[in-house]
């Protein structure tokens, strides 16, 4: 019995966070899907929907934010790579 409650735990864990760093789009996908075989989790995932965050976030979700700040040049950065010519043999 105590190994059903550990496993049953684990499992709602791990698909709390798997939903909660999931990109913006598979969320919708998912809630789509959900919603269309079960109409009664419509309100649950209106509550997911108005949660997200914004484009500073690092989630991806900057297509859908009404923010537009995140897509400004002066925020986008080159990225230069520097080798360590020490590790190298």
């Amino acid at each position: 019995m105590q190994n059903l409650i550990a496993v049953l735990l684990l499992t709602l864990a791990s698909g709390y966070l798997l939903l909660k760093w999931m990109p913006a789009t598979t969320k919708e996908k998912i809630r789509a899907f959900s919603v269309s075989y079960v109409p009664a989790l419509a309100p649950l995932f209106a509550k997911m929907v108005k949660q997200t965050a914004g484009c500073g976030s690092g989630c991806s979700n900057c297509s859908s934010s009404s923010n537009d700040a995140c897509s400004t040049p002066s925020e986008l950065k080159p990225v230069k790579l520097i080798r360590n010519a020490s590790n190298q043999r």
